[in-house]
């Protein structure tokens, strides 16, 4: 898993290089188990991969105020909206979702390119 992580990464902190301003690499780990890498620039992004999940979580920010946010966390206001009362038996099942507005609503799963796409349109937030 290694090398293939690493090279997707990269890919994905080339993308945010050309997308956004001021990136810097908090943290850009890869082992056999999982890989990690966590930016900061103008919206906060981080994306883990493990050998069995891909977890995320891609916000735009401004003003330290989440505008629009995708992540697939167990969150449990997203949980209780797929499985109403039985949500407490998937509390942690990853599940897409978006928060914006002080909603939540769920959502597919989100990669990093469809969140650059989104947050870089002239239309959006």
């Amino acid at each position: 898993m290694d090398a293939a992580a690493k090279r997707h990464l990269e890919q994905l902190l080339t993308l945010a290089r050309a997308a956004f301003s001021d990136v810097v690499v908090i943290r850009l780990d890869v082992s056999e188990e999982r890989a990690l890498l966590r930016l900061k620039c103008r919206c906060g992004t981080a994306e883990i991969v493990t050998l069995t999940t891909r977890w995320y979580s891609y916000y735009r920010l401004r003003e330290g105020k989440v505008l629009r946010g995708y992540d697939n966390y167990s969150d449990r206001p997203a949980l209780r909206l797929k499985y109403g009362r039985e949500f407490t038996q998937h509390l942690y099942e990853p599940i897409p979702h978006l928060h914006e507005a002080g909603e939540v609503t769920l959502t597919g799963e989100m990669t990093f390119v469809e969140f650059v796409s989104i947050v870089t349109a002239k239309d959006t937030v």
